[in-house]
């Protein structure tokens, strides 16, 4: 705890010194972009936290306070994909949980009310991400009028090293798939051939990058249909268990979205049972994983309680 107060005392004097520069643009800047490279160390301590609810005032609180600075320094890329991924962590580990949980009491107000603010939440981090990548190349917005093969063209051409090219596009997947998922009358899922190539990228440079996010996308992607429709459940199977093995089943997020996208659209009620039920009881996977692996455990929790609602005999 005395590492954490360490960080947010140098978190929140960074905050006075750029409030306090006022209008000396260039001094703010650079005070702004020295704050970035702090920025990663202090997620990890939020995703090594052991509390949901404290969790989820702070991640509350950090996306206000990224929102203050990303006004200051838009074209700063770190910044902007840092308050991407924040707006992506809070929304699903708190608004999004707010909706399951709110539906699941037969309280449908609050269920539209949580869901709405989840969209809406989901599409601002949208909307960074994709400001990200326009301030590298406005070309970009010229590729996203054109075929979703013309797109994946321009991403190969454009986005070629592991290194520095991921970050925009994984996260621009992230968040354009989930404001999509979220929209009240689907009318956005049109979008989703262009959310599938940049996936598609992100799987030919890296795909163990954001702990298999890409692959559990592309597994939810073609398992959350009946084959009738468009899924195809043994591809999808197969997408979901590599990101079960690169990431050692450590990332209980993929065992949630495996069981809740997959298996209820499989009707597979023992995989669907025996994924959460590995959840429930696993132990602790260190700090990596610690924050994101309670939110897993509250949905599965949540989902063995209604199983019979997700099943037919």
């Amino acid at each position: 705890m005395k590492r954490l107060g360490l960080r947010l005392v140098r978190w929140t004097g960074t905050l006075w010194m750029v409030a306090a520069l006022g209008a000396c643009g260039a001094a703010k800047g650079v005070a702004i972009d020295t704050l970035v490279g702090s920025l990663e160390e202090g997620s990890g301590a939020l995703r090594g936290y052991f509390d949901w609810e404290t969790a989820g005032i702070g991640a509350a609180s950090g996306v206000m306070q990224l929102e203050a600075l990303y006004d200051l320094r838009p074209e700063n890329e770190g910044l902007a994909l840092a308050l991407a991924k924040s707006y992506m962590a809070y929304t699903y580990g708190w608004v999004s949980d707010a909706a399951e949980a709110a539906e699941a009491k037969a309280d449908f107000d609050g269920a539209e009310y949580h869901q709405q603010r989840a969209y809406l939440m989901y599409d601002r981090a949208k909307k960074i991400a994709l400001q990200t990548m326009i301030h590298r190349d406005e070309e970009v917005k010229k590729y996203l009028t054109r075929s979703p093969d013309e797109f994946m063209e321009y991403l190969r051409r454009t986005y070629e090293d592991p290194e520095d090219d991921l970050g925009p596009i994984y996260w621009l997947m992230m968040t354009w798939s989930s404001a999509i998922n979220n929209s009240s009358d689907g009318s956005e899922f049109a979008d989703m051939p262009y959310v599938k190539m940049l996936a598609r990228r992100v799987l030919e440079l890296d795909p163990a990058y954001g702990d298999a996010g890409a692959l559990a996308f592309m597994g939810g992607l073609y398992g959350s249909y009946p084959e009738a429709l468009g899924g195809n459940h043994p591809l999808a199977s197969c997408y979901f268990e590599r990101a079960l093995k690169l990431t050692e089943r450590r990332n209980h997020i993929v065992h949630v979205n495996y069981a809740k996208l997959y298996a209820v659209a499989a009707q597979d009620r023992e995989l669907f049972v025996r994924l959460l039920e590995e959840v429930v009881e696993a132990e602790d996977q260190g700090d990596h994983y610690r924050m994101g692996n309670i939110v897993a455990r509250r949905r599965a929790e949540r989902y063995l309680s209604q199983v019979d609602e997700f099943f037919m005999e």
